[in-house]
């Protein structure tokens, strides 16, 4: 079919012609309703005049129009006998290689938007079968688009209607002579040359043929007629040395594995691509010395020599061990936030938490797949963890009313198995039982259901606060996990046919056994691991840092979101994590960041009264978590001031009048609150000496009273009151009696009303009360939270949310005639860490940021075979 241009196909009204595609002519035109311009191709009139086979189509067709991903050109629908697709400017890539090679940066860079989109498709089931330069365009900003995504299949007949060539499951078809050429000669897999059915291997096939061709500047294979070309793709040596003779190593090894003629050898999905482009880079091989001509004449009785000697030798000695297999990591990216990774055992599947539009639900991503996707029916769930089979999901749901539910990892309706009260860890057992955080304690439930066990209760004489975390052992005989008191978290593995629990790690939180003989855990951001004995449930050697900048999520970071497989390959959601650098930022209520800081190893700091200056702990290079000293850093000009020059000092807090910074500092082994002139005119004073370090919280506004934190006595972490006249702190009293876990004390700006975290119900939520009291308290968040702020009006109550709430969560405040507040609503929809605070004027707010979260996109690292570079790093005596 021929337009012209002023033709119209319904509301669409053809401008002019732009070329021929494959399978007949395309033409810009205007879409009179949408206001936009589209791309037109025409059918063959032989093909648009049968109904049957155009029926075929506009199924086919339904299905790709589904296809949306920013790297695959859209399809928009059918009109009269032509199709309507995104009009995409730019040049073809059969253009730009015509000018010659493309640098491998660039070429590594479009070769993986063109993998993004075969991975799109390819987890719909959608086959493209013809890739190649001519389909694939570059847009004028640089972005990479594949056309023609799966057309060559929506042209198939129906597979029952014999042999003609026009019938082959990869068809091309151009203007003169439709249903003759079998998709494009040179770009076909063999496979498909030979008119066998194919699958996505096909396109990991073109890919390799396309990527080569970018390298080369030149066809990868080629011949005088159709008949040549199709030869050289069943037999022809493919010339390797046209590459670039900088090519690195993993690149070659790439492209041997997708253009391996057998499919059964090929790459078998194009998220392995992904791996291999993302995998670390090698040496290129250096080039042989020259050998000398007058050794060439000696050359071959030495070549004898050598043969005949390891002949000997081989017989003589055993043979040497197999090499370790090599190490690959690679790295997932989203834009929406994700966390909480829990792998399958056998490594196929990755299920995770993630928030889209504001609600927790769990996302699947098969490993052979290169994106994720929604488990249904999991709206609400959160924290998960996957059965040893691997089709079942465990995970919380519900704020006031906690459930532990399981769903089927497919997707469908979701099974109560038991109340909870602490959405703090799940464990499935190879015994068909799950042990989860059921309040303070450990709880544990049949996988069918049914009223909860009692495991552990927490000992509050040696400060023990909550039990969570929970992990396995092999074969269910012990469980693993944290037990969390105000100063740090220690590892406990509890013997559960003595019913005993024993700690074996003093200062470390959510740890596993590794297959290898490993015990892992977190401490500050870093993974840590030491040699442990299953059996005697002891460590057994000296322990290593093995992985760093591991995220630490929750109330007051109470588990490391890394997970990994009996296959040896691990995940983790990478964080600054601790010894690691943030910048300083604003964040407005519609979620805009401007950054404002160089990176630095910022710690815990909070913003001045009139929001010119933060005042925060700089950490020492050593990365240890409560190193560091006391800087004032001006935001406008970007300057800073350091006031601390000895001893450990964190978690300043500003005077009201804003002239001092009070902060928590051991000196010379002498813990207390000290405070110093914040335009650095002074030295540091101590205040209030303490028996363990005191984290400052804030002062009334008339300056006569200092709140702070701190664990004392055997007790978990209390808030306590200290008056204070003269320069000179008097006895401090707790703010309230309880045997709770408090912290983080806040007073609204008129100082009636105090806010603060606390764990009593089991989680950490944030409560408020009159000050100094009585009065009835209030809870604030419902579901986890580490931190709390009041606005500068006291109209809104802010707090760092954790678990399902993982934002800058507030509530509306009403103080008369009564206290009330609203239900909680997400602020900003941003990840930060320790440092935050909101501007003077509430409009915005200081966040530390994370820098690995480049352009807003959460990031989760993977390593294959792992448990290799764990056992060289972390011997294990046998």
């Amino acid at each position: 079919m021929s337009l012209s241009a002023g033709t119209r196909l319904g509301h669409y009204e053809i401008a002019a012609p732009i070329g021929a595609g494959g399978m007949g002519e395309v033409y810009r035109a205007r879409d009179s309703r949408l206001n936009r311009d589209v791309a037109i191709k025409t059918l063959p009139s032989a093909f648009a005049s049968d109904t049957n086979r155009m029926a075929r189509f506009e199924r086919e067709a339904q299905v790709l129009a589904a296809l949306n991903h920013p790297n695959i050109a859209a399809i928009y629908g059918i009109e009269q006998g032509a199709l309507v697709m995104e009009l995409v400017e730019g040049s073809t890539f059969a253009e730009r290689i015509a000018q010659g090679p493309i640098p491998l940066d660039e070429a590594l860079a479009f070769a993986h938007q063109i993998a993004d989109a075969l991975g799109a498709a390819h987890e719909k089931g959608i086959i493209h079968r013809d890739l190649k330069p001519a389909n694939i365009k570059l847009t004028p900003d640089g972005k990479v688009k594949v056309l023609d995504f799966g057309l060559a299949k929506a042209f198939d007949a129906d597979p029952a209607s014999g042999g003609d060539p026009i019938n082959s499951p990869t068809l091309t078809l151009d203007a003169t002579r439709a249903g003759v050429i079998l998709g494009t000669a040179g770009y076909m897999a063999p496979e498909q040359a030979r008119g066998k059915a194919v699958d996505k291997r096909a396109d990991i096939w073109a890919f390799g043929v396309v990527l080569f061709e970018m390298l080369t500047g030149k066809n990868t294979f080629e011949g005088e007629t159709v008949s040549d070309t199709l030869a050289a793709v069943l037999r022809a040596d493919i010339e390797w040395r046209q590459l670039p003779a900088d090519t690195p190593p993993k690149v070659r090894r790439l492209l041997q594995r997708c253009l391996e003629r057998d499919p059964k050898r090929r790459l078998r999905d194009i998220g392995d691509v992904w791996i291999e482009m993302d995998a670390p880079g090698e040496p290129a091989p250096a080039a042989p010395a020259p050998v000398p001509r007058k050794a060439l004449a000696w050359l071959p009785w030495a070549a004898a020599a050598v043969i005949g000697g390891a002949g000997v030798a081989w017989g003589l000695l055993d043979r040497p061990p197999a090499e370790p297999r090599s190490v690959v990591r690679w790295t997932y990216s989203q834009k929406d936030y994700f966390g909480l990774p829990a792998l399958s055992r056998d490594g196929s599947r990755l299920v995770y938490n993630e928030v889209r539009g504001g609600g927790p639900s769990l996302g699947l991503r098969m490993m052979d797949q290169v994106e994720g996707k929604p488990v249904s029916g999991s709206d609400g769930m959160f924290f998960p963890e996957v059965s040893p089979a691997g089709d079942w999901i465990a995970a919380f749901a519900g704020a006031s009313d906690l459930k532990l539910k399981k769903i089927p990892a497919s997707g469908g309706t979701a099974i109560t198995l038991a109340d909870a009260s602490a959405p703090l860890g799940v464990t499935w057992g190879d015994d068909e039982t799950l042990v989860f955080s059921g309040g303070k304690g450990l709880m544990r439930v049949p996988s069918s259901g049914g009223a909860p066990q009692t495991l552990t209760t927490p000992d509050e004489k040696k400060g023990e606060a909550i039990h969570r975390t929970p992990h396995f052992l092999p074969g269910a005989r012990a469980v693993l996990f944290t037990i969390a008191s105000a100063s740090s978290g220690q590892v406990a593995v509890l013997d559960l046919k003595k019913g005993a629990y024993h700690v074996v790690v003093n200062n470390g939180i959510d740890a596993r056994y590794v297959p290898t003989g490993h015990l892992v855990y977190v401490r500050g951001g870093t993974l840590f691991a030491a040699p442990f004995d299953a059996g005697r449930l002891a460590l057994t050697g000296p322990e290593a840092p093995v992985v760093e900048n591991v995220s630490v999520n929750g109330p007051s970071g109470a588990f490391g979101e890394y997970s990994f497989a009996d296959t040896g390959l691990l995940v983790y959601i990478q964080s600054a994590g601790q010894g690691a650098k943030t910048i300083l930022g604003w964040v407005d209520r519609q979620g805009t960041v401007q950054p404002l800081s160089e990176l630095e190893l910022w710690g815990t700091g909070r913003l001045s009264p009139d929001g010119t200056r933060v005042a925060n702990q700089i950490q020492a290079p050593t990365g240890k978590a409560t190193a560091g000293d006391i800087w004032v850093w001006e935001v406008e000009r970007r300057t800073r001031t350091r006031l601390t020059f000895e001893g450990e000092n964190s978690n300043p807090i500003w005077t009201p009048d804003g002239r001092r910074i009070t902060f928590g500092a051991t000196v010379g082994g002498k813990a207390g609150i000290y405070w110093v002139p914040a335009d650095g005119s002074g030295k540091p004073e101590l205040l209030l000496a303490t028996d363990t370090l005191a984290v400052p919280s804030c002062w009334l506004p008339d300056g006569k009273s200092l709140l702070f934190s701190q664990a004392a006595g055997g007790k978990p972490g209390r808030i306590w009151v200290a008056p204070f006249s003269g320069g000179k702190a008097g006895t401090p009293a707790p703010l309230h009696e309880t045997t709770a876990f408090e912290q983080d004390a806040q007073l609204s700006p008129d100082g009636r009303w105090v806010a603060y975290a606390s764990a009593e119900a089991g989680t950490v939520d944030i409560y408020a009360h009159p000050f100094p009291g009585p009065g009835a308290k209030v809870r604030i968040s419902t579901q986890g939270a580490n931190s709390v702020r009041w606005s500068r009006n006291g109209k809104e109550l802010f707090y760092k949310g954790t678990g399902a709430e993982g934002y800058l969560m507030a509530v509306d405040v009403q103080t008369a005639p009564a206290f009330h507040v609203s239900l909680p609503h997400a602020v900003v929809k941003a990840r930060f860490g320790t440092t935050w605070d909101p501007a003077p004027d509430g409009k915005r707010f200081l966040i530390e940021q994370v820098p690995s979260l480049e352009g807003g996109r959460q990031r989760l690292q993977g390593v294959s075979d792992w448990f290799e570079e764990l056992r060289r790093r972390v011997p294990v005596k046998r």
